[in-house]
């Protein structure tokens, strides 16, 4: 009569693993913009983004020349999406660069300057979350867990 509360949960993947580590650096940066410090936004969003750039460089070169014939998705799908975020990024950098650079003065405007980050941020969020869902669900399981981690563990 001693049954299981729940199902076991298997161990994240290092897809998972690494994006979760890149999902917080993200929310950290988007809690300094609802918090209208700009400069942290924009401090936050750097070390983001470059952690996103090194996470893309490892999975073009380490990870997708790997991928079998048959799989769910081509390698070249997954190119196509990094290229698009990094694209959406370096868009929304700038936006945050230039509030940064020149704080807005008083409440209402820093509360207009967060959302309008908040709204300019969305389209990236919602294509990080697709990919990442893309990538935790088929490539996760297409390549060898030794592959990765061996490319996860190789990350620098």
């Amino acid at each position: 009569m001693n049954e299981p509360l729940s199902e076991p949960v298997a161990p994240a993947s290092g897809f998972e693993r690494e994006h979760q580590r890149l999902d917080r650096q993200l929310r950290a940066h988007l809690l300094a913009v609802v918090g209208a410090d700009f400069s942290a936004a924009h401090d936050k969003l750097t070390r983001w983004q470059r952690a996103l750039l090194r996470h893309i460089d490892i999975e073009n070169t380490r990870l997708l020349p790997h991928v079998p014939a048959g799989a769910r998705w081509d390698a070249r799908v997954y190119r196509l999406e990094h290229e698009r975020i990094a694209l959406l990024a370096d868009e929304y950098a700038a936006r945050v660069h230039a509030v940064a650079a020149r704080p807005p003065r008083g409440a209402r405007a820093q509360r207009e300057a967060a959302l309008n980050l908040l709204d300019a941020a969305h389209s990236l969020r919602h294509l990080l979350e697709h990919h990442h869902q893309r990538e935790e669900m088929a490539l996760a399981l297409e390549l060898p867990e030794s592959l990765q981690q061996a490319a996860w563990r190789r990350r620098g």
